[in-house]
């Protein structure tokens, strides 16, 4: 499977960048990526900002202490 940018125009899903080893009429997924995604990648070289990627998938759990207690909720190992 690979991924790559693409843009959406007058009803057709195109590619930014080309897409080698797959033939005509293949069958495809199409996933349509909301405007917040959009806005991490940086249009002259469409690479993501490392900040702008943590910053949308960061997650808040309310879990004050999960870094220094990863493993306690992963493996459910007593707490340091």
């Amino acid at each position: 499977m690979i991924s790559v940018r693409g843009k959406y125009k007058n009803g057709v899903a195109l590619p930014l960048e080309p897409v080698k080893d797959f033939r005509e009429e293949q069958d495809v997924i199409i996933t349509f990526l909301g405007e917040a995604r959009e806005a991490a990648y940086d249009k002259t070289n469409g690479a993501v900002s490392l900040e702008d990627l943590i910053a949308e998938c960061a997650v808040d759990t309310g879990i004050e202490d999960l870094a220094e207690q990863h493993d306690h909720y992963l493996y459910g190992k007593p707490r340091k």
